[in-house]
């Protein structure tokens, strides 16, 4: 998604110096109150992640210490130490934490796997998968099990409960545009998409460690709690080491998810909720409102707030995580089911996203009357107890489908009105929709480097 978004995305936030989701869909629908919905939805569904994410750094902390710190003190302090350095360090400090982060997850896996089947199956990945299979059959003994490694197309988490993930999850993560617009260029945001895609092959090292975990069960080796099943096994193996070393490795893969998610979340609630309707209120005209910015107005526009927009989101991310801890304290249900119902309620920007940078006709009430409406779908389903349609996908797929219809039925109904009262804002419409206009804007203005 972020590589094909690039090129249209990163010309018009150079251009108009942006920083975000919804400050691109308030240029592009010149409307304060897509903007303000845009950043509602997403941060109201995005703190969900965030509360997981603190609760999976105190469940990290607590397995690393044999339980002699307890879970919320666990998350406490290793949260108190992200929030100094987001406040602090900002992207920047974010960005050099990922990226060690990143190093030490994919090191400390390969090491603390190998050393497991080394020890637990004599270094044979034959042994593993085929005592693994061993075990899944005894635990489905009298059910029909094809294999633990096909994906069934029935039952709880089946093959469209894993597409439904896969699907709706990628669509709109805030920090992924966040990372669009704040690239040096179009080749810098491919590339880092790029090697986002192909590192996503090592994510199939857990479904490994999960092998790991089924084979040892079946040589007779008892793992009380399946979700530190790989923590019980290096203790088993007698290496204080390993232990540390996967500990360490899933205090990385946490850190490396909620810092992002917080700075981003931050800067929605500062720039895009409070700025926006305090200019709202003072009836301030939108990014664009005259038809195009010079380079001067655009810096000026940028820098009037800028320190206090920083100040007032380095006060937002303390807030924020204060309030996602306290929630995280309260009696969750499982973390992955909390994730799914985040995905699905950010998902439904999609139709107000899509049809903004592909689809002239788009309108302003189109997008608020698809995004309230699909809101109301899914929330109104889950409300009744439904949790996956058509055999196991996500309440997104049909809700999406219900913002999609709302989007171009409105929007027909309104184009003509709203595009005549808004022909000053033409050389904006033109910005999203003639190729290489921005561009050229950009080498005449920025000079040819950035335009490339």
């Amino acid at each position: 998604v972020m590589f094909f978004l690039s090129e249209k995305v990163w010309p018009i936030a150079k251009k108009y110096r942006l920083s975000t989701l919804p400050d691109i869909m308030e240029l592009r629908y010149q409307s304060r109150w897509v903007k303000f919905f845009v950043s509602l939805i997403i941060v109201c569904f995005n703190i969900i992640w965030l509360i997981t994410e603190i609760r999976t750094l105190g469940l990290a902390v607590n397995l690393a210490s044999g339980g002699a710190i307890a879970t919320e003190i666990g998350s406490a302090i290793a949260f108190a130490i992200i929030i100094l350095y987001v406040a602090t360090g900002g992207v920047h400090s974010v960005s050099m934490v990922d990226s060690f982060s990143a190093c030490v997850m994919l090191g400390g896996s390969l090491v603390v796997l190998g050393y497991l089947v080394n020890f637990f199956f004599n270094g044979s990945f034959v042994d593993m998968f085929r005592s693994a299979d061993t075990a899944a059959q005894m635990l489905y003994a009298g059910q029909t099990q094809e294999s633990i490694f096909v994906l069934a197309n029935s039952g709880n988490y089946n093959l469209p409960y894993w597409i439904s993930n896969i699907v709706l999850g990628m669509l709109v993560y805030p920090s992924n545009f966040m990372s669009i617009c704040l690239a040096k260029d179009v080749r810098e945001v491919k590339k880092s998409s790029l090697a986002t895609s192909a590192s996503g092959i090592w994510l199939s090292i857990y479904a490994i460690f999960g092998v790991v975990v089924l084979g040892a069960v079946a040589k007779g080796y008892m793992v009380s709690d399946p979700e530190a099943g790989i923590l019980e096994l290096c203790s088993m193996a007698g290496s204080p080491l390993m232990l540390g070393l996967v500990c360490t490795f899933i205090l990385a893969a946490a850190l490396g998810t909620l810092d992002s998610t917080l700075i981003s979340l931050s800067g929605l609630v500062s720039n895009d909720l409070i700025t926006n309707m305090v200019k709202l209120k003072n009836h301030e005209p939108t990014i664009g409102a005259d038809g195009g910015e010079t380079l001067a107005t655009i810096d000026t526009r940028v820098q009037r707030d800028a320190k206090k927009e920083v100040r007032m989101t380095r006060i937002i991310v303390v807030v924020l995580g204060v309030i996602a801890f306290c929630f995280s304290l309260t009696d969750l249900p499982l973390l992955t089911l909390l994730t799914d119902m985040a995905t699905n309620g950010m998902s439904l920007v999609v139709p107000t996203v899509a049809a903004g940078l592909f689809w002239k006709k788009a309108t302003p009430q189109g997008a608020i009357a698809s995004m309230v409406t699909a809101e109301a779908v899914y929330l109104g389903l889950y409300a009744s107890g439904v949790r996956y349609v058509w055999g196991g996908f996500f309440l997104g797929f049909p809700a999406i489908a219900v913002g999609i219809v709302v989007m171009i039925v409105v929007s027909l109904a309104t184009q003509d009105k709203y595009y005549k009262a808004h022909a000053a804002q033409q050389g904006v419409f033109e910005d999203f929709f003639v190729r290489g206009r921005v561009s050229a804007w950009i080498r005449e203005n920025m000079g040819t480097k950035a335009a490339k």
